[in-house]
């Protein structure tokens, strides 16, 4: 019966049908997406990675959990030029080494919320 509706689906809305197959690939696309990136980040061995040449900004950005632009203003990248860059390329830009780039993202974090008892924000009722 179920193949007799589609049939006659097809026959009648054709484009509706085609639509609705090419909307639900997509939902499964970007549902599995999903589920693939949220496994992998969970896995506390993807965070604050050693920088390796080969690693563009924003897998670093994920990993150390700063946001891009903030690196790439740390690192004095020109705005908008950071998008698609390797550590190789940024370290060939600002003529940093790898391991100067990565005391700058450890400073950053250490800034951010690592000085102060693992992330507990700081202003409240202290002494």
């Amino acid at each position: 019966m179920m193949r007799d509706r589609l049939i006659h689906i097809w026959q009648h809305q054709r484009a509706l049908l085609a639509a609705f197959v090419i909307a639900a690939l997509l939902t499964l696309f970007f549902a599995v997406r999903m589920v693939v990136f949220s496994l992998y980040w969970a896995d506390p061995a993807h965070r604050f990675q050693p920088l390796e040449p080969w690693m563009p900004l924003r897998y670093v950005s994920r990993s150390w959990q700063i946001p891009p632009g903030e690196i790439a203003r740390a690192l004095s990248l020109p705005p908008g030029s950071s998008r698609h860059l390797t550590m190789e390329d940024i370290a060939r830009l600002t003529g940093l080494g790898l391991d100067q780039i990565e005391a700058r993202l450890k400073a950053m974090r250490g800034s951010d919320n690592d000085t102060n008892g693992g992330g507990i924000p700081d202003g409240g009722g202290g002494g």
